[in-house]
């Protein structure tokens, strides 16, 4: 930096390592079922990920951990800091990220609501039927931006993150479980009442 007052502010320009990654990067069948088989419980994980990493790029306050737990709050700053990086990289994708985050926390508020409500019996099986539907629908809304992290990182299949791990098998199979018996007490619900009698 120059001594003169009267000298022209310089841009501190840091540029990236080639290995440095923007973004968690995963494949879109990886994320949308460890979203899915992990009942939604993997997105807390996944934003955690993701302000890690921008935390580390641009040496920031942020507390991930919190912007994990809390992650509706932190949805549209996380997919506006996607759209960003796109723009700055001279990358043209074509998606709506406020409409993403929109959506996908006005689903999320509602797959809240609907479990809150199971929990004290309030509405009938439509309602469970509902809760059940948006828990398949959110990740496939937020998909959308992980294939944006994807191809800010030069990695748009996400080939990088798309074998499943032990880690993530421990997490799918309780998971799994959990949706047969879901399935099985909606069939019930729905179609042979007497098996809950």
């Amino acid at each position: 930096m120059s001594e003169s007052i009267f000298a022209p502010p310089e841009a501190n320009v840091e540029t990236r390592p080639a290995n440095e990654q923007a973004y968690y990067v995963v494949s879109p069948i990886k994320f949308y079922l460890l979203a899915t088989l992990t009942l939604n419980i993997y997105f807390v994980y996944w934003f955690y990920r993701n302000w890690r990493l921008i935390k580390q790029r641009e040496d920031n306050d942020t507390w991930p951990p919190m912007r994990g737990l809390f992650y509706i709050f932190f949805t549209h700053s996380l997919l506006t800091d996607v759209d960003e990086t796109l723009k700055a990289r001279g990358i043209t994708y074509d998606w709506a990220p406020m409409g993403i985050a929109t959506l996908f926390v006005v689903l999320t508020v509602t797959v809240n609501i609907l479990d809150r409500m199971a929990g004290e019996s309030i509405g009938g099986p439509i309602k469970d039927l509902v809760g059940t539907a948006l828990l398949l629908v959110a990740p496939a809304i937020l998909l959308r931006g992980q294939r944006a992290m994807n191809v800010a990182c030069d990695d748009p299949a996400g080939e990088t993150n798309a074998r499943f791990t032990l880690a993530n098998w421990a997490w799918m199979v309780p998971g799994g479980l959990i949706w047969l018996l879901a399935i099985f007490g909606l069939y019930a619900m729905f179609f042979a009442p007497e098996w809950l009698a």
